[in-house]
């Protein structure tokens, strides 16, 4: 029997997977695709996340941008950064770097395997795959958006938004190498964005808007035809969710837990979900290695992701909701207020956070206006 089985080996599963490995438990990962496989995502990963990864990441970056250009429906703005604004990866070959990592630690990982059901009988967990049936005393489900984890450990799903992408080789200039670009102007709830991966642009549209999605993939092939020159669409556009939660609700109870895009804790401002798979998994790690060595469940990690992580996406979530339903409104007064921009930036780096650029954006409309802060 196993100290922990994980559920999916994507960003958050494989990093938990590792760290486990590290401290000396038996962990296996089930993993229902074969490594490596094609993974829809922008692949950006913000520098606050770098000290969550191995020390050999920088191997697996395509591109470091140091410039980040904001568009709304009046114009763009394009600020520099004092060192990069992200770094950014292709999710086949840095998930499969990641699952190596885990390997090499002494996890073990089946790959091509599809969990079908898993109960827990107060002790321990009888998972049944299409391979055979494994036990284990914990269980940690890291299995995306559409895995079965919430259902079988009775944990409520998040909420799902959509994007869609695709990516076009040789589609940018020198210059754009080293620049990201987010346009906000007419993408309901949500916003577009070029991002590049070396000489290949990823481009795509995406939308909060769960349960009443606009129709995405038109938006998409107007805002590529806008910005890749002789564009005839020979590349195929990609699909995934953004799960992200309205409201904090557990994600651990008895001796399993959520992690990852399956626990729902993408910034809902956004978008980025690499940063908290990686948080979740050294949160949901700290919490199952004390619970081993005292045989007790693992329902603090309710607790420690509430007010560690939580208490930042909760502001973001804030953020989003004033945003994006008066986004064209908000996107003029960014780019005649770059400083609100450069806030923005500096919470990417983790420099900032949330409630203080919420506070600052409230505080410079309201002086436009001449008028006193809100009561808090």
């Amino acid at each position: 029997m196993d100290d922990v089985i994980i559920i999916g080996a994507g960003p958050a599963g494989s990093t938990a997977a590792r760290l486990l490995a590290e401290k000396g438990k038996s962990v296996r990962v089930l993993e229902k695709s074969s490594f490596p496989r094609k993974k829809p995502c922008g692949g950006a990963i913000t520098s606050r996340a770098l000290a969550l990864l191995p020390p050999s990441f920088h191997d697996q970056v395509l591109s470091a941008p140091t410039f980040w250009t904001f568009r709304g429906r009046k114009g763009f703005r394009t600020i520099p950064t004092p060192r990069p604004f992200c770094y950014t990866v292709d999710r086949m070959t840095f998930d499969a770097w990641l699952a190596y990592q885990a390997q090499k630690s002494g996890a073990e990982i089946h790959f091509g395997t599809a969990v079908l059901a898993f109960a827990f009988d107060g002790e321990q967990y009888l998972v049944k795959t299409d391979q055979g049936y494994f036990q284990s005393r914990y269980l940690m489900g890291a299995d995306g958006a559409k895995g079965i984890s919430a259902k079988y450990l009775g944990l409520n799903r998040p909420k799902n938004g959509a994007a869609v992408e695709i990516e076009v080789s040789s589609a940018l200039k020198a210059d754009d190498i080293n620049r990201v670009e987010i346009n906000v102007s007419g993408y309901p709830w949500g916003y577009a964005w070029v991002i590049p991966h070396g000489s290949v642009a990823n481009i795509g549209v995406g939308s909060f808007k769960a349960g009443k999605l606009p129709a995405l993939k038109p938006l998409l092939q107007n805002y590529v035809k806008k910005t890749v020159a002789k564009w005839s669409s020979p590349s195929p556009i990609l699909a995934h969710p953004l799960p992200y939660r309205t409201h904090f609700s557990p994600l651990a109870i008895h001796h399993g837990l959520l992690i990852g895009d399956a626990a729902g804790l993408m910034d809902g401002f956004s978008a980025e979900g690499i940063y908290s798979a990686l948080y979740s998994a050294f949160a949901a790690v700290e919490v199952v290695d004390r619970a081993l060595d005292k045989n007790t469940d693992v329902e603090d990690y309710n607790t420690v992701i509430r007010e560690r992580l939580w208490a930042q996406l909760k502001p973001a979530l804030k953020m989003s909701r004033l945003f994006y339903p008066l986004a064209g409104f908000w996107a003029d007064w960014f780019l005649t207020h770059t400083d609100l921009l450069e806030e923005y930036l500096a919470l990417t780096q983790g420099d900032s956070n949330y409630d203080q650029l919420l506070a600052k954006t409230e505080n410079t409309l309201l002086a436009q206006l001449r008028l006193r802060p809100l009561t808090r």
